[in-house]
């Protein structure tokens, strides 16, 4: 589909709008939809735009290829800081990885999901700017969708238009299901979850249990490390059997990481195998690392990548450098890294290497040359990235203001999930006003639809 064709359909579903109570009847349907499934953040609900993203089939494959290459990469050079002790400290390391290197991180499982960050540019190619290995976003984008498929607005639109919604939750179950035959068992594993939730994690780790427990994943909440046992082979809580083990927040990993040393009853199970992380106990903590944005950036430009994955990389990862003394190359030059950082920041973004959230992110386009300098001498004190700036391209989405429709220009990032082996299907798509689209930070929510037509 072209662009004219894009450009089209999307006049055509927001003209929809304005026949009749088409915007008032969707507008009520995704408020209700938010309401029942917990589609919010803190309290807050999530959606207030009346169309999902549109994409074409073309863009669709391209971000799918695009993401497979970046995935496929992060998981070689995951194994390869499980196996090179000077690869693993050129990472910046925070202290523990060493500590849970002999849980698991020899032991390559199936990763369960991730999700690749990015932004579509005007040019229409998604950049990837970072990768988050514990994603929130699969079960409120699968309800959010839901709503969408069902819209009265999206009915009217179907009868000139295809739309296929790339599924998420249902996913999640398929790849809990490779993990746990991975372990040599059949069905869906039983998973216990160190928490508690953080204020701002509550909201979806509620639909999170829901919708696993409504399809037969079987959970414990576990808030104490005293509660386990270890024998015969079984991990369990009380009398509660454990396959999989993961966390709700930062806080329940800290609660692990604190409390659970190399003779505790999880790690012990962890390291026999027989029970496993959710996502790899190791491997989801190299992957959170951005420094590994800035390894793959390096091996695309100085060509240590075959051909066609050192291509895909270098149209769909933005040039990235982690912080420090050196010369290094930009677009074919070499260039002095510190005083070229310090004279370019309209351009740039800097980043600390273990943050997430949005935590600690300086857009070098909304700060002053002080501010710049003062943050540029921190990420030569501390552990940052710099990353080349991704433009966005706001786009005018309809809103319903209890009255009519308005149009609100909006930032949309792309983020696509990744489960097994690589394999990507579905989008997590915020929303905001700034530049800055965490949920923390107060993004919303719409649902990504790739478009053609009849």
């Amino acid at each position: 589909m072209s662009s004219t064709l894009l450009s089209d359909a999307i006049a055509f579903h927001d003209d929809l709008l304005q026949q009749g109570d088409l915007a008032r009847r969707t507008h009520e349907l995704l408020q209700r939809t938010a309401r029942e499934k917990g589609i919010t953040y803190g309290g807050r609900g999530l959606n207030h735009v009346l169309r999902p993203f549109f994409v074409t089939p073309e863009q669709h494959q391209e971000i799918r290829r695009g993401a497979h290459a970046v995935c496929q990469t992060l998981e070689e050079l995951a194994a390869r800081a499980a196996r090179d002790p000077a690869f693993l400290a050129s990472l910046a390391p925070q202290g523990w990885e060493e500590m849970l290197l002999p849980v698991d991180g020899l032991r390559p499982d199936p990763a369960v999901v991730g999700r690749l960050d990015g932004f579509l540019g005007p040019d229409g190619v998604i950049r990837f700017i970072e990768y988050n290995p514990d994603p929130g976003g699969p079960i409120n984008s699968h309800h959010l969708g839901q709503a969408f498929d069902v819209a009265p607005v999206m009915e009217a639109f179907g009868r000139r238009y295809e739309v296929t919604r790339p599924a998420t939750a249902p996913n999640l179950l398929r790849s809990l299901g490779a993990l746990q035959a991975k372990g040599g068992r059949s069905g869906l594993p039983t998973l216990a979850v160190f928490g508690p939730a953080s204020p701002d994690d509550a909201d979806e780790e509620v639909a999170y249990q829901q919708y696993l427990e409504a399809h037969g994943v079987r959970q414990r909440i576990v808030t104490s490390e005293d509660d386990w046992t270890y024998a015969g082979g079984v991990l369990r809580v009380g009398d509660f059997p454990v396959d999989v083990v993961t966390y709700i927040s930062s806080v329940g990993f800290g609660g692990f990481v604190v409390g659970c040393g190399p003779d505790h009853p999880v790690t012990r199970a962890l390291t026999d195998g027989a029970a496993r992380f959710l996502n790899g106990l190791f491997r989801a903590v190299i992957l959170r690392t951005k420094a590994l944005f800035a390894v793959m950036s390096r091996m695309a430009d100085e060509g240590a990548l075959d051909a066609e994955r050192g291509a895909l990389l270098k149209r769909h990862l933005p040039w990235t450098r982690l912080v420090r003394e050196e010369h290094t190359s930009r677009d074919g030059a070499s260039v002095d890294l510190v005083p070229w950082i310090a004279e370019h920041r309209e351009h740039l973004v800097l980043k600390p290497v273990n943050e997430f959230g949005g935590s600690g992110v300086t857009l070098g386009w909304q700060t002053d040359a002080d501010t710049w300098k003062a943050t540029l001498q921190r990420a030569l004190e501390e552990a940052w990235v710099v990353q080349e700036r991704v433009p966005m391209q706001p786009q005018a989405f309809p809103v319903f203001d209890g009255s009519g429709v308005r149009h609100q220009s909006l930032n949309s990032d792309m983020n696509p999930f990744l489960w097994e082996n690589g394999r990507q299907e579905g989008f997590f798509v915020r929303q905001s006003a700034s530049s800055m689209l965490n949920l923390a930070q107060g993004g919303s929510l719409t649902t990504l639809a790739v478009v053609r037509a009849r």
